[in-house]
């Protein structure tokens, strides 16, 4: 149904569940007209956490519901999601089912560190077919070294190796659409963290668990993850360690997102969680200064960054755009991350009906991201709202519209 707009996809599901208007509001825990309106084509102002309470009353994905595609954009030469799925769901993994024989010829670090390397190169450049053509044999590499290296002076770095690899796993897969598959990576990079005695790992596994959670639906348990695992690192402040101090406010972002999703019902508290975290990670961010640790970054635009996509979240765009306004992207490290707050700008934007400026953002990101910026629910949300809101006569709209899976008609 990715040909359809939203209001026609929740409709034919409406449809195929046997409820009426009334009874689908009442399952959300939305009114009847938001449900009118949707359906009617009128996007502007929903947000992600409503669509969510839909998804959910209709017990499918969100990804359904919005229409999200769950391919990559081209085929990989080798790989790709089915075969990464079988490498993460392995049948010789369970107990007693050990289907493997003896390999000869297993990497060891030195032949595994460039290829984790590049791996990462295309997690942070948003290159998903890339990247999903090469996780498979990497994690399939992997599982083997960490046999072969077990109680060896390797151990502990084919571990950790183990580890940042389901990682990424968990995150692309997410982004997918594979929430599954994401979380069974998550699974699996939990389990490598205790084996390598990798704290800070561990700490960036549950972020990545928190992410899961969050693209699941399960807002409450996105925030109750990453928020306790917070208090249990939380550094001294005599520590004077960068690195605890980052991922500490790594985990308090994680549940400031969760928080501002959940905001059930508008409720006072969920905000307040949400705003208590941030000024907790920015106060970790002050303490621990730009840093990079396991492959990921932090530090005060981080907080910045995350700060704005919390405002998109509570229905904030004037805040979340005064918010942006003091980030300096340019301490943003990976191209991706600039990629995601441009995009929470533009549907900032959007919200306050500056079209223009929604639009020119939107088309420079499929410009520079076109993989990427094809499995963000926030962008199909944009686009169908600005095509509702008249832009319908807009060829280079409308042509990103297709590649989105929007109804461009809608």
């Amino acid at each position: 149904m990715t040909d359809l707009s939203v209001g026609k996809r929740l409709a034919r599901l409406r449809d195929i569940r046997d409820l009426t208007q009334e009874q689908l509001a009442d399952r959300a825990g939305v009114s009847v007209d938001t449900i009118r309106r949707l359906e009617q084509g009128a996007q502007r102002g929903a947000r992600i956490a409503m669509y969510q309470k839909l998804a959910g009353a209709l017990d499918i994905e969100l990804a359904r519901l919005l229409g999200q595609s769950t391919m990559t954009r081209s085929l990989a030469p080798d790989g790709g999601v089915i075969a990464l799925r079988a490498a993460i769901q392995a049948p010789s993994d369970l107990p007693g089912l050990d289907l493997c024989g003896a390999d000869s010829d297993v990497p060891g670090p030195d032949d595994l560190r460039p290829v984790m390397e590049q791996a990462q190169r295309h997690y942070r450049l948003g290159q998903f077919t890339d990247l999903v053509g090469m996780l498979p044999g990497l994690v399939t590499d992997l599982k083997a070294a960490t046999h072969e290296a077990e109680g060896g002076p390797d151990h502990d770095t084919v571990w950790s190796m183990s580890a940042a690899a389901h990682i990424i796993v968990a995150d692309v897969a997410a982004q997918l659409g594979q929430t599954d598959l994401a979380y069974t990576a998550v699974e699996r990079a939990m389990h490598a963290t205790a084996r390598a005695s990798d704290e800070l790992r561990h700490a960036l596994a549950v972020s990545a668990l928190s992410l899961v959670l969050l693209r699941q639906g399960r807002w409450s348990d996105a925030q109750q993850v990453a928020t306790r695992r917070a208090a249990e690192i939380e550094p001294r402040f005599s520590d004077r360690s960068p690195e605890k101090f980052a991922m500490f406010g790594i985990l308090l972002l994680s549940g400031a997102v969760s928080a501002a999703r959940a905001n059930r019902d508008e409720s006072d508290s969920t905000k307040d969680d949400a705003l208590t975290f941030l000024r907790q990670a920015e106060a970790a961010a002050a303490l621990s200064g730009p840093v990079r640790v396991r492959g990921t970054a932090f530090g005060p635009a981080s907080v910045g960054m995350q700060a704005t996509t919390v405002q998109v979240s509570l229905g904030h765009p004037d805040k979340a755009l005064a918010t942006a306004s003091g980030v300096n992207v340019d301490e943003l490290p990976w191209k991706i991350s600039r990629a995601r707050h441009r995009l929470d700008l533009a549907f900032a934007r959007y919200q306050t009906h500056d079209d223009e400026g929604a639009r020119d953002v939107l088309l420079t990101l499929d410009e520079e991201h076109p993989e990427w910026l094809t499995h963000q629910v926030l962008a199909a949300s944009t686009v169908g709202g600005l095509l509702e809101a008249g832009r319908r006569r807009d060829r280079d709209l409308r042509k990103l519209a297709v590649r989105l899976g929007v109804d461009p008609a809608a």
